[in-house]
């Protein structure tokens, strides 16, 4: 188990030869102060994907950000600027609440939210299409959807 993702140079032997990796390391909005948010959310994937580049050049690299990610780092959503099956303890009342009424979210805007054992396929699916790619579409909700329905 990796400990400190500010330096993943102990994981190049683990990812030495990989075709692809899935990094899904993330922190709750509000959970945590914009500058741990943007740590855990940027300069944790960078280190990360530096090794993993340094260990396995030609691996696909999927990572996981929130729905409505902003490329320009420009929105005023802390997640959104800085591109997270079973319950979990939510980390105050908007997530509560919101963790209540998702079973009609879902039904009515379908393409706004996404179950986390799909999510997962859909990554996988994703990276290992992708293996040998540069570059790649960002895929949003509705995309993903596509890909698990087929």
């Amino acid at each position: 188990m990796h400990r400190d993702f500010a330096n993943c140079s102990s994981l190049v032997e683990t990812l030495s030869g990989q075709d692809a990796a899935v990094f899904c390391l993330g922190a709750y909005t509000g959970a945590v102060s914009d500058a741990e948010l943007r740590t855990i959310s940027v300069d944790y994937t960078v280190e990360f994907a530096r090794v993993l580049r340094s260990a396995s050049p030609d691996a696909a690299f999927s990572f996981l950000s929130g729905n409505g990610a902003d490329p320009t780092g420009r929105s005023r959503m802390p997640f959104a600027r800085y591109y997270p099956v079973e319950p979990r303890k939510e980390p105050n009342f908007s997530y509560r609440l919101l963790r209540a009424i998702y079973p009609a979210f879902r039904v009515l805007f379908p393409n706004q939210v996404i179950r986390a054992d799909d999510l997962a396929r859909a990554m996988v699916g994703a990276v290992v299409s992708g293996t040998g790619q540069r570059g790649g579409p960002v895929i949003e909700n509705r995309d993903i959807r596509a890909m698990i329905e087929s």
